[in-house]
């Protein structure tokens, strides 16, 4: 069997869940079991076929549909409602825990209130297994400065007397790592199979009854070859484009396989769909893995993620969303994840140079790539209103020309701008704290 040119990073099932879920009697156990044995399913019959398959996630629809109580909506949360979120939070973690799934997206906040009240009891909850994000419109100043207060705590609750019964050791915080797995979003559908930002659809859209899934790549190493061979920013459509089919229907057809499998099986009590792959450039900390470098490699670019870089980038992204023959879902764009490329980090030490990689830069780019701003470090003294502000730069990004981008930043405890980070992470690398003025 010939070595695949990529891995999958996510196998990701969506479930709609509702609050009668959590009663005596609900569904939660069923709906919980049923993503894992199609989760179980998917990955097998790509092992078999030669894919490495590195995570299976859930994502749900937005947690104030379900874990909050009903009565409470948007308004402020009483401590009779807190205790209901945090029994919820618990009795979810431990259904994931029994089916042996590790990463659980319970969906975005849409209230400031839930925001900074609710998502740091997700997040925080051990040993890190769920994720959540919260949605920021376009000039919503409310909702960003909720955001940019949720960040602020969750990079400070390690060290927290107040959440010891709920975080454990903190391990899964420490250093500010609580937000590798929250983030802010603006446009973005259900669908995604990436975190933090993954989410079902919401409860009456007519998907109540069905568990969709979708794949996500891991595929630095893929990219810096076609990029390689493409050479110039010319010919990147074309080799994309004949790339991409030849080696993504193979894994379609086994998706679409196992969904007609299923149609015959009367003891599932919510239908499988097949909602695509997300064909996004992710790369990996592996030797040769960064996107950041392989987009170097093109002629236009001339070995400096600087002139040329953005030219590439729109090229890059209008080719991944326009693959021949292929079911598409997600950001399908660039991704550029400061603390997940060794390129980047790099980037972001170059003190004094033209060269260095900033904010700015990242937003310049996110204008045509269609990810957004991701994994950055930031002081961890940073202000709200500074963090509010780049959310809400992101969002105006997103409103604008309608791409799906979320923002995800680690304000790092007693650091600040220019030193170099310590993270000690399987998921990360080190790089500079980066500006916000």
């Amino acid at each position: 069997m010939t070595t695949k040119p990529f891995r999958i990073r996510t196998v990701t099932a969506f479930v709609t869940l509702d609050t009668l879920d959590f009663n005596d009697g609900g569904d939660l156990e069923e709906k919980i079991g049923q993503c894992s044995t199609l989760l179980r399913e998917v990955e097998s019959r790509l092992v078999k076929n030669g894919y490495e398959v590195q995570t299976v996630r859930i994502a749900t629809n937005p947690f104030g549909e379900w874990l909050v109580p009903s009565v409470s909506g948007g308004d402020s949360l009483t401590a009779d409602d807190k205790a209901v979120i945090v029994a919820r939070v618990q009795r979810l973690n431990g259904v994931l825990a029994q089916h042996d799934i590790n990463f659980c997206s319970l969906g975005p906040s849409i209230y400031p209130e839930h925001t900074s009240s609710i998502c740091p009891i997700i997040v925080s909850a051990f040993p890190g297994r769920l994720s959540c994000s919260a949605v920021i419109e376009p000039c919503d100043v409310t909702a960003s400065l909720a955001a940019a207060k949720c960040v602020k705590l969750i990079s400070s609750m390690d060290a927290s007397v107040d959440w010891k019964s709920l975080i454990g050791d903190g391990s899964h915080l420490a250093g500010g790592l609580g937000n590798f797995r929250f983030c802010t979003t603006s446009c973005v559908r259900s669908g995604i199979p990436f975190f933090p930002a993954a989410k079902a659809p919401s409860k009456g859209l007519g998907n109540d009854n069905c568990i969709g899934f979708a794949l996500g790549l891991e595929n630095g190493a893929y990219a810096r070859q076609l990029l390689k061979e493409a050479k110039s920013i010319v010919n990147v459509k074309r080799v994309f484009s004949d790339s991409w089919k030849a080696d993504l229907l193979p894994i379609q057809e086994i998706c679409f396989d196992y969904v007609n499998s299923t149609k015959e099986a009367t003891c599932l009590k919510h239908r499988i769909e097949y909602l695509g792959i997300d064909t996004s450039l992710n790369p990996s900390l592996d030797q040769g893995g960064s996107v950041a470098r392989a987009i170097e490699s093109l002629e236009e670019v001339k070995g400096k993620f600087g002139r040329g870089a953005l030219a590439a980038a729109a090229a890059i992204t209008t080719s991944l969303q326009s693959i021949p023959d292929v079911l598409t879902t997600g950001y399908c764009g660039l991704m550029l994840p400061v603390l997940e490329d060794h390129r980047l980090a790099e980037l972001g030490t170059l003190t004094g140079s033209r060269d260095r990689l900033d904010i700015q830069k990242l937003l310049c780019i996110s204008s045509v790539c269609g990810v957004g701003v991701d994994t950055v470090p930031v002081p961890g003294d940073s202000s709200d209103e500074n963090l509010s502000s780049l959310m809400l730069d992101v969002a105006a990004l997103a409103g604008r020309w309608n791409k799906q981008l979320s923002c995800r930043v680690f304000p790092v405890p007693n650091q600040k701008a220019g030193d170099t980070t310590q993270f000690d992470s399987p998921y990360l690398c080190n790089s500079h704290i980066f500006s916000l003025d």
